[in-house]
């Protein structure tokens, strides 16, 4: 069996407090969903390495985190030895690097693979040689295009290679937590959005400032998405961490609610108090392996783990609008 934070007992489960002082890596952690996490692990005095190839992860996310006592790996997850150094003494491992791009991972699989599936294999060995738990981030994709609202339970059938490759890496999970007995929590997180993020809204915040009289959406604007804002998202992942009740669960990571993209571009355009904006449609599909409407029943996270989102959609929104980092 893996160790507890607390050495004296061989159980699952600590208080926010414990992760003071303790060693925590975030690989990922130049990223959007990273960086943020590792801003409050660092409040909560954890000792903490973010690793990050910064392919798609940004050094100014994190910049004014080094002067605060983050420690900055820049290596790439497939760098099995460099992995492997910079994790020997952890305590926790949150996995969020990943090749997240749907229409990258269509054109490019075998890529895709390599970064998803080999990459999180190796933080899987290095976690296992460090006796260390792990958080690994998997996504809604894994579903494809499921009923909804849609629970854990519900058969996976990803549609694109990036569901696809976040599925296998959630069996190499499952497989190192039975066979060598790994603290794993597996979350298939939704749409995660906030200052600095990136996808729909991001694509219309910018559309807006350059031509704010028109907006074009790609697709019909009726595929639909369970928007979850940054905090709650932190949030769930601390809570993943530390709760005795996580060990070896899968997680949905949504609100419960979902937006249809027309409906989120009006209530952008409402925000930004913008007048006879002319909306457009590309129309079929926005791109190859789009997942249509994205539901989460989350009723398993506020039952285990007591968590329920705090933002509201157009709470948020305009948080990210003001904040003006788009």
């Amino acid at each position: 069996m893996s160790k507890s934070l607390d050495s004296s007992h061989k159980i699952w489960g600590i208080t926010l407090k414990d992760l003071a002082g303790k060693q925590v890596v975030v690989t990922g952690g130049a990223g959007f969903i990273g960086s943020n996490l590792c801003r409050t692990l660092l409040e909560q005095d954890a000792k903490v390495t973010a690793y990050d190839n910064l392919y798609s992860g940004k050094i100014e996310h994190i910049e004014d985190l080094m002067d605060k006592g983050l420690n900055f790996v820049q290596q790439d997850i497939r760098d099995t030895a460099a992995l492997e150094n910079a994790t020997k003494n952890s305590e926790v491992i949150f996995h969020l690097a990943a090749q997240t791009s749907v229409p990258f991972s269509m054109k490019n699989p075998k890529e895709d693979s390599e970064i998803n599936v080999v990459g999180t294999l190796n933080v899987l060995e290095a976690a296992r040689k460090a006796d260390a738990r792990m958080v690994f981030s998997s996504s809604c994709a894994v579903y494809g295009n499921p009923e909804r609202p849609t629970p854990e339970t519900h058969p996976t059938h990803p549609i694109a290679f990036y569901g696809l490759s976040k599925l296998l890496g959630e069996n190499c999970c499952r497989f190192y937590q039975e066979i060598y007995g790994l603290e794993i929590v597996i979350l298939r997180i939704f749409n995660v959005y906030g200052p600095d993020c990136h996808g729909v809204m991001y694509d219309f915040l910018n559309k807006l400032q350059k031509t704010p009289d028109k907006l074009e959406i790609l697709g019909t604007g009726r595929q639909s998405r369970d928007f979850v804002y940054i905090s709650d998202m932190v949030d769930f992942l601390l809570k993943a961490a530390t709760s005795s009740s996580a060990a070896g669960e899968v997680f949905n990571v949504g609100t419960g609610v979902t937006t249809s993209v027309s409906e989120l571009a009006k209530m952008i355009i409402e925000i930004l108090e913008l007048k006879d904006v002319e909306v457009s449609f590309t129309g079929g599909q926005a791109w190859e392996g789009d997942m249509d409407i994205t539901l989460a029943d989350n009723s398993k996270a506020v039952n285990m783990l007591q968590w329920r989102p705090q933002v509201s959609l157009k709470e948020g929104l305009k948080k990210l609008i003001s904040s003006g980092k788009y």
